[in-house]
């Protein structure tokens, strides 16, 4: 996701995200289910702090954009 990121943001290639069984402003804010499983990740990254960082900046970045929110559909 963070390499989609890169591309998105370094050679402005379009992305379409796709929310399934899932509430953008989550992924956006990161609580919920989220800050749960980044805190899992968090403890299994600590020699890789950056390769997180660039984890959660991806979800924000891509819960900003327009794309397809499939909930309940």
């Amino acid at each position: 996701m963070a390499a989609i990121a890169d591309c998105h943001r370094e050679l402005n290639q379009t992305v379409f995200p796709v929310f399934d069984d899932v509430d953008p402003s989550h992924v956006r804010k990161q609580n919920g289910m989220y800050r749960n499983a980044l805190h899992v990740h968090t403890d299994q990254l600590e020699h890789d702090p950056k390769r997180f960082d660039g984890w959660k900046k991806a979800l924000t970045c891509f819960a900003g954009l327009a794309g397809w929110d499939v909930r309940n559909k």
